[in-house]
């Protein structure tokens, strides 16, 4: 770990209280302010120092005292949270009115709201602020030097991203992101997990915000918060890692967990196609093995919309090459296309379609056994799949206890398999 770099006596006198009074918390949050990273990502559970550390990070840089950052001067820093209002209460009001120095402002430009727009200081850098919900146009605009994030962007997210990565390019800028990951976002989890050479990832952890591990929280608070939180949603509210959030209808599935590299399937292992139909709505073919130990994995996926089912069939049997399978399970409610399946040679048996007693058992294959690993596996290259596993949800504010249509071909396609098997299906030959 650097030492930390001393302040100069102009430099003290420019800083400010709560700037003096800084110290980072133990574990990745001095690492976070060292790290010379283009696109920083500080992901942390609630009240475990993220907003604090990446806002006094941008005090440091537009004041000009960033003791690892380069100096910068007449620069633009933007500063984005979701909406306006918390750009006042949190991002102003909560955070950087308390690091800036009144006596380094110049001016602060207001809306009719009284949310400040833009803050003017006296080494002529600005920080503007935007706010995600207004949506991409909003962050169309001039070059900038650099871009601080707060919590996660709910409103078009990877437009936004690629939109401030755009206005960064000229000035060879850099990025600040700090977040709580409750939200399930398929893009950014694909980019952490596959992390460019130009990104860094931070994790701040709510327990090392006690008291007693050198933090600023009480233990007994800290204690309270966790309590409160359920087992499923602990790993975000208090890791920051990307997890399950609030309305999953599968809160266990993990991508550390539940997706492999793919591997050959074993000879002894059976196989298995199950479909759920569709036409504006995705076609979707799943292929999935199974052990002798009831241990399954989905190895590969057929996912179209607006195609015909000559040209499914005819693609089906391509990708399945020469490999022997127990049997196919479709959707029993779409018999015109059963029927053409028949008439392919496609051996077929009618799925069971009972929706929570089918979430019920894919859920039980999810769960971790006594030996620490779960009975469901999902292959890397299955990109709708997983995308699927983090938005199937149930409906926001509502009582019903099934699953919101949405995001559901492939959980459908994979509940059609995993459920009726385990319902005793009639056994037949294995069809080519």
């Amino acid at each position: 770990m650097q030492e930390v770099a001393e302040l100069t006596s102009s430099e003290v006198q420019a800083a400010g209280e709560d700037i003096l009074l800084y110290f980072p918390l133990p574990g990745d949050q001095a690492n976070f302010h060292y790290s010379q990273a283009q696109f920083r990502w500080l992901f942390g559970g609630n009240q475990s120092g993220k907003s604090y550390a990446n806002l006094m990070d941008l005090a440091w840089a537009a004041l000009g005292i960033h003791p690892w950052r380069k100096l910068i001067k007449d620069g633009f820093f933007w500063c984005a949270t979701e909406s306006w209002e918390l750009v006042r209460d949190i991002l102003w009001s909560e955070y950087l009115s308390k690091f800036i120095p009144k006596s380094r402002i110049v001016n602060i430009q207001y809306a009719n709201d009284k949310v400040p727009r833009k803050i003017f200081l006296d080494n002529g850098n600005q920080i503007i602020f935007k706010a995600f919900n207004q949506g991409r146009t909003l962050f169309q605009s001039k070059q900038i030097d650099a871009f601080y994030g707060d919590e996660q962007c709910c409103s078009d997210f990877k437009g936004i991203f690629n939109e401030i990565q755009a206005r960064l390019l000229v000035r060879n800028g850099y990025m600040s992101w700090s977040m709580t990951p409750i939200v399930p976002q398929v893009y950014l989890e694909e980019r952490i997990e596959s992390l460019p050479s130009t990104d860094e990832t931070f994790f701040l952890d709510l327990e090392d915000n006690r008291i007693s591990r050198g933090g600023y929280i009480d233990d007994r608070r800290v204690d309270e918060l966790i309590s409160e939180w359920s087992d499923e949603i602990q790993t975000t509210r208090v890791k920051g890692r990307f997890s399950s959030y609030y309305g999953s209808v599968y809160q266990s599935f993990s991508r550390s967990i539940h997706i492999v590299n793919p591997f050959k399937i074993p000879e002894g292992w059976t196989r298995y196609r199950s479909i759920d139909f569709g036409f504006v709505n995705p076609f979707v073919c799943l292929w999935l093995a199974k052990d002798n130990d009831e241990n399954w994995c989905v190895y590969q996926e057929y996912y179209r919309t607006k195609t015909g089912i000559q040209e499914h069939i005819q693609n089906i049997n391509l990708l399945s090459k020469d490999e022997k399978y127990f049997t196919t399970y479709v959707d029993p409610e779409d018999p015109g296309s059963i029927s053409e399946l028949r008439k392919a040679g496609i051996r077929i048996n009618l799925a069971q379609k009972d929706v929570a007693r089918g979430i019920e058992c894919v859920q039980g294959k999810l769960k971790k056994k006594a030996n620490g690993k779960p009975s469901l596996y999902i292959f890397s290259n299955c990109k709708n799949v997983i995308k699927e596993f983090a938005l199937y949800s149930y409906p926001k504010g509502s009582k019903s206890d099934l699953p919101a249509k949405e995001s559901d071909h492939c959980m459908d396609a994979l509940r059609y398999c995993l459920y009726t098997s385990r319902k005793g299906v009639r056994k037949g030959r294995a069809s080519y």
